[in-house]
């Protein structure tokens, strides 16, 4: 599949965005991928590659967070400002539980489940799953002087599942 749609609307500053301008690009560069894929999908339905285990919408506005990471890394950059992200995965929360309960259809699944079913097959490292304190430690480094030379930079903090994992298109099913 091929799908191309994009305007890029007029430059600025992030201190000074125009959050209608950006909507009118969101429509086209964003809405009008999600409308061809749609269409498109309908002909092409035999898929083995994996987008995330979330929602369309979710995913999205995710893979956006990055766009914008580097974006306004390239801008703040020349005044000193770091701008990175993190993208965790395999930290039991609460959020985390609700879409294993979606995706098993087992709404007696609980944050311990969800634990040892990440430590059992969600990781490249056997008998540990992501903590919160992981993610804390993440971007307590991005935001120390050790991290000085890291900007626009995505740091995957998921012990390696998205690494290994690429065919996990079951739960769309």
């Amino acid at each position: 599949m091929f799908n191309n749609a994009g305007v890029s609307g007029a430059n600025g500053s992030i201190t000074t965005a125009d959050m209608d301008a950006i909507k009118d690009i969101m429509a086209v560069n964003i809405c009008g991928i999600i409308h061809g894929i749609k269409h498109a999908a309908k002909a092409m339905i035999k898929s083995a590659i994996m987008g995330g285990l979330a929602s369309h919408g979710y995913t999205l506005t995710k893979e956006a967070m990055l766009g914008l990471a580097r974006s306004t890394a390239c801008e703040l950059g020349v005044h000193g400002i770091r701008v990175n992200c993190i993208s965790p995965h395999g930290v039991p929360s609460e959020m985390l539980v609700t879409g294993y309960r979606k995706i098993l259809r087992n709404a007696k699944i609980g944050l311990k489940d969800v634990d040892k079913i990440i430590s059992e097959s969600g990781s490249l490292l056997p008998g540990r799953c992501g903590t919160m304190e992981d993610i804390a430690q993440a971007a307590i480094f991005l935001a120390s002087d050790d991290a000085g030379y890291i900007t626009g930079h995505n740091l995957v903090v998921d012990g390696g599942f998205t690494s290994a994992y690429s065919t996990l298109s079951f739960i769309y099913q």
